[in-house]
């Protein structure tokens, strides 16, 4: 597990249940599938099989399992050893989504519910919208981080001009 110094919040991600029908309904049709090949065609059922498998590791690796607010980062957390840092440094803006854009956008989407969507516009990368399952508390938690955060940058300036 990653170093968990410096970690001001943590929120586990929303999820809408149309997302859960829809994650849940490929792997059931996969499987089934299988079911159905198993005794008319076996090498058939098995690549069903492997599919499903395939599939649900790959639902796990890449939707978010927790977003975290660190003194200097946003750090979505994904299945298995994957996550995605996002540098204080390279943040323009954090502030709520709208629902299309759980659908409908041009950047990384992490987000899983269309009700509590956040927009983080970056200075340079894409940007990246998710679903903090308190999106109040992620927003305000997120804003005081970085007030902190950018203050520190001010305070050191000040100490190297003496």
């Amino acid at each position: 597990m990653k170093n968990r110094i410096g970690l001001v919040y943590e929120d586990k991600p929303a999820y809408d249940i149309w997302l859960k029908l829809v994650l849940g309904g490929v792997l059931l049709i996969t499987f089934v599938s299988g079911i159905a090949l198993l005794f008319q065609e076996p090498e058939g059922a098995w690549v069903m099989f492997g599919e499903t498998l395939f599939l649900a590791l790959l639902f796990k690796a890449i939707l978010p399992t927790r977003h975290q607010i660190f003194a200097d980062r946003i750090r979505i957390v994904l299945g298995g050893p994957f996550a995605m840092n996002i540098p204080f440094t390279s943040i323009k803006e954090v502030r709520p989504g709208s629902s299309r854009q759980t659908m409908i956008y041009s950047g990384l989407r992490f987000a899983t519910s269309a009700k509590t969507v956040v927009e983080i516009t970056r200075r340079e990368g894409m940007n990246v919208v998710i679903s903090p399952g308190k999106r109040e508390m992620f927003l305000e938690q997120f804003h005081q981080a970085y007030r902190t955060w950018a203050n520190s940058f001010k305070t050191e300036a000040m100490s190297h001009k003496s």
